[in-house]
C-alpha cells in the first residue's frame, strides 16, 4: 500500500517516485499496512504528504487531492 501511495503522488506530480520525500517523514507507514489488513471493516484514512491530501479507503481507493488514482490495490 505504501508503494501505491508513493506512485500515486508521483503520477500526480509527473515525477519519478524516487524523487519524492520519504513517506516516513509525514506518517508512520505501518498505519497504512495495519489498515489494509482489516478484514470486513469500512475505513478511510486521510493525511498530508508533501503538498497533497491523500485519502486511502478500505476498498483500495487512493485519492490524491480528491482525484482517484487507483482502486482495488489492496491484497485480500
Amino acid at each position: 500500500m505504501v508503494t501505491n501511495v508513493i506512485e500515486a503522488v508521483a503520477a500526480a506530480d509527473g515525477v519519478d517516485p524516487a524523487d519524492l520525500d520519504s513517506l516516513y517523514k509525514y506518517i508512520d507507514p505501518e498505519v497504512l499496512e495495519q489498515l489494509a489488513e482489516q478484514d470486513g471493516t469500512e475505513w478511510s484514512f486521510t493525511f498530508r504528504y508533501l503538498d497533497h491530501q491523500i485519502t486511502v479507503t478500505h476498498d483500495g481507493q487512493i485519492r490524491v487531492d480528491g482525484a482517484l488514482y487507483a482502486s482495488d490495490v489492496l491484497t485480500k
